[in-house]
């Protein structure tokens, strides 16, 4: 009997060892929450790039015409000749106004007919 309970024992031990990284891992980071509340989150817009008049890029929705001023990643200059792009990163206050700052672009059509405003 005493070496049946060893037995079992042993065995209990084995499944609680396997079995708790991977409960540890479902535990919440309540840090990891915090930091990702304050640092807002990400979004996704599509519309045609190109340069104002500034040096500045643009996105322009298709439907609107509504324009949003981008920043971020390198290949914006690569599309910025009226390209249709998909964009996604975050909106920001940047000396007064709304600014989207790209960590992401996904070209879409070389070519975009965006609406005047």
């Amino acid at each position: 009997m005493k070496l049946f309970r060893s037995h079992i024992l042993l065995i209990a031990a084995g499944l609680l060892l396997t079995l708790a990284p991977g409960l540890y891992a479902q535990q919440p980071d309540s840090q990891a929450g915090d930091k990702q509340k304050s640092a807002g989150t990400a979004s996704t817009i599509t519309g045609c790039l190109s340069k104002d008049a500034g040096g500045s890029f643009v996105l322009t929705d298709e439907n609107s015409g509504a324009k949003t001023t981008v920043t971020g990643v390198s290949d914006l200059e690569k599309h910025a000749a009226n390209h249709k792009v998909t964009l996604t990163g975050m909106s920001k206050e940047s000396g007064g106004q709304q600014v989207f700052e790209a960590t992401k672009l996904r070209h879409v059509s070389d070519t975009c007919k965006a609406k005047s405003q």
